[in-house]
């Protein structure tokens, strides 16, 4: 009996062995996903291209706001305490407010130098680096100009820096943030072609700005930067500064400005009444107007509203509307 009796035991553990084996062939590869935050909605599109089902996003930044005055909020710590991985643009870019968070956040796998911190900025070459730091000159830029999400170039080295960091926290999913990656750089291949349809009409064209968002931009087509509504970056105009840019774009003949939501102001549109200039109001990121759902169509939109301010053509194969 105590034969039988061992022998059933040892069938029923076999048997349950075999069904464990046969159902984690079907589980799911993660039971949890990877808690990404990004400071950013762009940096947050390409976390979701890359990571789809295997990850959950949280975003800091609304879309709509100055990108180096982000009003704080307590549900980000509450996100950041909890997040696998965390992806900053860089650049200085939220020097400002988000240090702090950081540290406040309790979670030592996301700080800087630690397996779950992600500067995007890595490997990128800026613009504008500085040659001295003296807050005279602008204090938001130290290292270069920071908002190189909306240059059209961006999007290859944004997708990749965030399929590494992927990799680094979730190395089982490599090869499902591979086949995603790939798929990623060719539709952004495919966009950067359109764009550049409509770009080759804008060299030479002269605009004015408000902050420097668009700086990439426009030096990607050869635009060229005629005055900047503010004196340095970060430095609110003086009366002084307006007088200044409405001679510069009265004898320039410049006929756009270029402005993000935050800063078209009335200081914007008293330059525009006194030179007849078209004020442009773009987004500096995604979802930062309703069409700006993803970043291919936050370029798409940026494209096509320059161009149209511009008169120049959009090809009718292009997706910019």
């Amino acid at each position: 009996m105590r034969h039988k009796t061992s022998r059933r035991a040892a069938c029923f553990a076999l048997l349950a062995l075999a069904l464990t084996a046969g159902l984690s062939a079907f589980a799911p590869a993660r039971s949890k996903p990877i808690q990404v935050v990004a400071t950013i909605p762009d940096l947050a599109d390409f976390a979701k291209r890359i990571g789809g089902e295997r990850v959950e996003i949280k975003t800091l930044s609304k879309g709509t706001e100055n990108l180096h005055q982000v009003h704080v909020r307590p549900s980000m710590l509450i996100a950041l305490s909890r997040a696998d991985l965390f992806l900053e643009m860089g650049l200085s870019m939220e020097a400002a407010w988000l240090p702090e968070l950081l540290v406040r956040s309790g979670n030592d796998d996301i700080q800087p130098g630690e397996k779950g911190f992600q500067n995007c900025s890595e490997g990128w070459k800026p613009i504008e680096v500085p040659d001295s730091l003296s807050r005279k000159e602008g204090h938001l830029h130290p290292e270069g100009n920071p908002h190189f999400n909306l240059d059209p170039r961006a999007g290859k080295h944004l997708a990749t820096v965030v399929q590494a960091a992927l990799v680094r926290v979730d190395p089982a999913g490599k090869e499902f943030y591979d086949k995603n990656l790939e798929a990623t750089l060719k539709a952004l291949e495919e966009a950067e072609a359109r764009w550049a349809k409509i770009g080759e009409h804008w060299k030479g064209r002269k605009v004015c700005v408000y902050h420097t968002e668009f700086n990439y931009l426009a030096q990607r087509y050869g635009m060229q930067l005629a005055a900047s509504i503010e004196p340095k970056p970060g430095i609110p105009p003086s009366p002084g500064d307006i007088a200044r840019v409405v001679k510069e774009m009265r004898e320039q003949e410049v006929g756009v400005i270029l402005t993000a939501a935050w800063s078209n102001n009335r200081q914007v549109a008293d330059i525009a009444r006194k030179t007849g200039a078209k004020v442009v109001e773009l987004p500096n990121q995604v979802s930062g107007a309703d069409w700006a759902t993803d970043w291919i169509k936050f370029q798409d939109g940026l494209h096509a509203r320059i161009a149209e301010a511009f008169g120049t053509p959009v090809p009718e194969e292009s997706d910019a509307k």
